[in-house]
C-alpha cells in the first residue's frame, strides 16, 4: 500500500512538471480564448474591460506580459481560485502563483514609484 502512495505522488509531480513545459504563449492564448468566449457569452464587456477601472492599475496591467495579465484578470475579475486556473488551463499551481505574485508586485511597484500617478 505504501508503494502505491509513492507511485501516485511521483506521478503527480511528473504531471505538474509536464504542465509547466507548455510555453507561456500557449497558456496565454488559452486564457485569451476563454476570456473572449466569456465576453461574447455575456453579450457585453465588464466595467473593468470597458475602461472604468483605476487608470494606475490599467497602466501597470498594460506593462505585463500576456500570461501574467491573463492570470491577474482570471483571479481578480473572474474570481477564480489559483487551483481553478491551474486545473482549467493545465498549469501547475506554482506557475499560476508565480505569475499572480508578479502581477501584484508590478501594480504595487508602480504605485510606490509614482510612475502610475
Amino acid at each position: 500500500m505504501a508503494h502505491h502512495h509513492d507511485v501516485s505522488r511521483c506521478l503527480a509531480r511528473f504531471v505538474a512538471r509536464m504542465r509547466d513545459r507548455v510555453s507561456d504563449d500557449i497558456c496565454a492564448a488559452r486564457i485569451e480564448r476563454y476570456l473572449a468566449k466569456g465576453a461574447l457569452e455575456d453579450g457585453q464587456l465588464s466595467r473593468e474591460a470597458a475602461g472604468d477601472a483605476d487608470p494606475d492599475i490599467n497602466e501597470a496591467v498594460a506593462r505585463m506580459d500576456a500570461l501574467t495579465r491573463g492570470i491577474l484578470i482570471l483571479v481578480v475579475s473572474q474570481k477564480m481560485s489559483v487551483s481553478e486556473v491551474a486545473r482549467r488551463f493545465r498549469m501547475s499551481e506554482e506557475r499560476v502563483c508565480r505569475h499572480f505574485r508578479r502581477a501584484v508586485e508590478m501594480v504595487a511597484m508602480g504605485r510606490e514609484d509614482g510612475s502610475c500617478n
